[in-house]
């Protein structure tokens, strides 16, 4: 992982890291804390957990930003109240990433109404579906375009 952040570093200038598919489990945040020093170590100024949902809240110290749901829309419209824990830090820290929603600015918004009301304060909504649906951009700049 930290050869991967080095060269990502050489070649694209970059200064954050995102490690996708985190564990949320507790047991897991020895193994994570290592990684997220020798990331740091490797000049990730900003860091990135996906969880794709809540985790254990030790979490929370190591990274940046927790993506805690990641999900299709109809997931998301049911998924339910954040932890309690969550409310003891600003909704910056926190992301939700949600594909497969429908096409139009009603459902965009709402989406973002809903990250609002759960705490995130970063949020992604794309209407792709399917194997990759981050090939597609969210409705506001599909729009713009």
């Amino acid at each position: 992982m930290v050869q991967d952040l080095l060269r990502h570093r050489d070649w694209y200038a970059t200064d954050g890291a995102f490690l996708d598919q985190a564990s949320a489990d507790p047991e897991l945040l020895p193994h994570y804390r290592r990684l997220t020093v020798a990331a740091r170590a490797a000049g990730a100024h900003t860091l990135v957990l996906n969880h794709g949902a809540h985790p254990h809240p030790g979490y929370v110290e190591l990274a940046d930003l927790l993506v805690t749901f990641e999900g299709p829309w109809d997931a998301y419209r049911e998924a339910a109240a954040p932890p309690p824990w969550t409310a003891d830090h600003p909704a910056q820290r926190f992301c939700h990433l949600v594909y497969a929603v429908p096409p139009g600015e009603i459902a965009a918004r709402l989406a973002g109404e809903l990250a609002e009301q759960r705490g995130a304060g970063v949020h992604c909504a794309v209407p792709g579906s399917g194997p990759h649906p981050w090939g597609t951009l969210p409705y506001a700049l599909e729009a713009a375009g």
